[in-house]
């Protein structure tokens, strides 16, 4: 959430941040705003006055004599009707400004390039070479179908479309990779492994800048008000929320593992087999940093998502998102785009933002820094690490054989017990 305070005062930084993400619609919000945030001070100007005059009159009331009382009981009454008239004013203002500004998006920090599509993104490195093919390859879901492993008929008698139940090897792929995964970043990159509940409060949805927004892409219980966690982002928001953290502690670095729920709303018809999935299983890294580091750490995560690529031999490349494709709660994000041999393009496969303040705002996380009585707000960043399905796509599509068998990238074999999979 941004700071209403930093809007009011720079409204010129606010506007432009709007009009780099092509955001018409918060453009005018915040000429409501503006509007909504002169109104208040109008009429809490008007309310401090009209309590000064209720406190003399109360005053005079007390020392006056008997014939003068009940007029001065009359308009202590009617100024207090004003006040509360003034007060209930203010206070509908307060919900309109706290809805419109919980729409507000995160600024774009100064380095994200400004464009309107994908063709705006900027890239900033490639990592391996895609492999030549001595034969047509094929798109994962091809590839698993032949090996056995998935069963997209099973799924969808059980949950509908956009489910995948993995079978034999390709469940024990799944797992492998997440298993592979968290020992990378918890033994190799000093993260502290989280297991959350999948379940979570519509108030950390809205701490985590999941709601309002996307609340129509959500999956809820609407019994209970919790939601199925879209991403571990969420929970990990939520393990902080209302509290200041001990200076000592920062930075707290957390990697979890959770199923992920979308209802994927607008999802086009050509995302099959593993792509697009309203369940899919992710690891997520998060770290909670004083401000002054976070573009360092920003860049730290990006390197430890590249590097379970990198063990895995997978080519990609690293593009900087443009202005208008900003996730809602980013300042900048970075994408890392897998090579997909059998869909001839790349996939993404992660993403690396920073969230600056955006998110501590909203679900009220402090901390106090050293030496300091004052809390500030910590900066939070996210990350992919990875993506478990589109990680074992990619790896279908990479290292599939003629033969319709697919090789085990080594780093997976002692998981995996086995150096190739079969048809079956």
């Amino acid at each position: 959430m941004l700071n209403l305070d930093f809007i009011r005062q720079h409204p010129d930084v606010v506007l432009n941040g709007l009009r780099k993400r092509h955001d018409e619609q918060n453009i005018q919000a915040l000429n409501t705003i503006l509007q909504l945030t002169e109104q208040r001070r109008v009429l809490a100007t008007r309310s401090d006055a009209l309590y000064i005059s209720l406190k003399q009159l109360k005053e005079t009331l007390h020392n006056a004599p008997v014939a003068k009382r009940s007029e001065l009981s009359k308009q202590i009454k009617a100024t207090t009707q004003d006040v509360r008239a003034l007060e209930s004013q203010i206070t509908d203002i307060a919900s309109h400004l706290h809805l419109l500004l919980l729409n507000m998006p995160n600024i774009p920090h100064e380095s994200v390039p400004e464009g309107m599509d994908d063709e705006d993104d900027r890239e900033e490195l490639r990592w391996g070479e895609p492999l030549t093919f001595h034969f047509e390859p094929e798109a994962h879901w091809d590839v698993g179908a032949h090996l056995g492993i998935f069963d997209s008929e099973s799924a969808l008698r059980i949950a509908g479309s956009r489910f995948m139940t993995l079978k034999g090897m390709g469940a024990r792929l799944e797992r492998a990779l997440i298993s592979f995964m968290l020992d990378v970043h918890t033994r190799e990159h000093g993260y502290t492994e989280i297991m959350p509940p999948f379940l979570v409060k519509r108030s950390v949805m809205q701490g985590a800048g999941q709601l309002p927004k996307f609340e129509n892409q959500a999956y809820q219980s609407s019994e209970d008000e919790l939601f199925l966690n879209p991403t571990a982002e969420v929970p990990l928001i939520g393990m902080h929320s209302d509290t200041i953290l001990p200076p000592e502690t920062l930075p707290l670095r957390y990697v979890a593992w959770t199923s992920a729920f979308r209802r994927e709303v607008g999802a086009t018809s050509r995302a099959r087999g593993l792509l697009r999935l309203h369940q899919f299983n992710k690891i997520e890294l998060f770290q909670y940093v004083e401000p002054q580091l976070s573009y360092t750490t920003l860049e730290q995560m990006l390197s430890h998502a590249e590097s379970i690529l990198r063990q895995l031999d997978l080519p990609y490349r690293v593009v900087t998102l443009c202005s208008a494709n900003l996730p809602f709660s980013s300042a900048k994000t970075f994408d890392i785009q897998v090579w997909t041999p059998g869909q001839n393009c790349y996939m993404e496969i992660s993403s690396v933002s920073n969230c600056e303040t955006f998110q501590t705002r909203r679900a009220n996380i402090r901390y106090r820094p050293n030496g300091t009585a004052h809390a500030e707000y910590p900066h939070t960043l996210n990350a992919s690490g990875l993506a478990v399905g589109r990680t074992m796509a990619a790896i279908l599509e990479t290292y599939q054989q003629a033969d319709g068998s697919v090789v085990v990238p080594k780093v997976l074999r002692p998981f995996m017990g086995t150096a190739l999979l079969t048809p079956s």
